[in-house]
């Protein structure tokens, strides 16, 4: 019996990096098992407008509003013709993609997350939307998306990330399995570097360290032999998929934030795509994003970051 296909939803606005959003996806994602819907949802004029008909000027005002709503979802639908083909070009299918463009109903982000829990398996989007202000930490849309949407993962992708390279943060927690289990069935594919790196925390005291670099190492190796069981079934999850087993590497390192390290080593490593579980061995049941992640999305503005549930 064939696979499921893996469905996911694209959020467009129309804006550049909504288009970075797709290519991104185009071209980093197992395409050949997967049905893509490229969604956007249209804000339109309120009906109290319309109510200007009633007015000495109002049938002015109307035809203008009339005219800028039809030149806007003609605006709309060309961008999402052109999103569209991206995916073609690279190779999906045309009964595989699925364009829609839906007039909100409720707030955007509402109509989105309520579109997001019919059956999708991952929902990915641009970090800033149109309008967005460039040194913004996160589109508001974007943002009320990944508080609220907490049992899909999701993508979200910052400026053009680099492809090729895949930084998977682990721990020894049960969700740190799942998320080499998703990086297997939706990246393994396109036959990426993937490294598996686990952050050992060091305590920090003002700006000097308040342990010693023999210390570290001691730390350092202690982390190493105590992740070693994860890295192994991670791996195995993951050459199971398809991944090449020469191109998986594991790695521990260091640092006073875990969100700052694992940046730190995606911008010295050169990757474009860093994966996290939403929540790790700090587990709350009643955060809706784990502290790491939270950061990790504050900081990491040129990135696809993966968050798995």
């Amino acid at each position: 019996m064939k696979p499921r296909k893996k469905r996911i939803l694209i959020v467009l606005d129309g804006s550049e990096q909504a288009f970075e959003a797709v290519n991104y996806i185009s071209k980093a994602v197992t395409l050949w098992q997967s049905e893509l819907v490229l969604r956007h949802v249209m804000d339109i004029v309120p009906d109290t407008f319309w109510d200007w008909e009633k007015e000495p000027l109002g049938p002015q005002y109307v035809a203008f509003l009339r005219d800028w709503e039809s030149q806007k979802e003609k605006e709309v639908r060309t961008f999402m013709d052109r999103a569209r083909q991206v995916l073609l070009d690279d190779g999906l299918s045309e009964d595989a993609v699925t364009v829609t463009v839906a007039r909100r109903t409720g707030g955007i982000a509402r109509d989105i997350l309520n579109e997001a829990q019919r059956g999708y398996d991952a929902v990915a989007f641009g970090r800033r939307g149109r309008g967005a202000i460039e040194d913004a930490v996160l589109g508001s849309v974007a943002n009320k998306i990944l508080l609220n949407l907490a049992d899909v993962p999701v993508c979200l992708v910052g400026g053009r990330p680099k492809l090729g390279k895949v930084l998977v943060g682990l721990d020894s927690s049960p969700w740190g399995l799942k998320v080499a289990d998703f990086v297997g069935t939706m990246l393994a594919s396109k036959n990426p570097v993937i490294t598996l790196a686990n952050v050992l925390r060091l305590p920090y005291e003002g700006i000097e360290r308040s342990i010693t670099d023999e210390q570290i190492q001691r730390l350092l190796e202690k982390s190493q032999k105590g992740i070693q069981s994860t890295f192994r079934k991670a791996a195995k999850s993951l050459t199971a998929a398809g991944a090449d087993a020469d191109r998986i590497f594991t790695k521990v390192i260091s640092g006073g934030s875990r969100a700052i390290a694992l940046l730190d080593e995606a911008k010295h490593g050169r990757y474009g795509t860093i994966v996290v579980g939403r929540r790790g061995m700090s587990n709350v049941a009643d955060f809706k994003m784990g502290r790491v992640v939270t950061k990790l999305i504050q900081v990491s503005r040129e990135f696809a970051v993966w968050i798995v549930n």
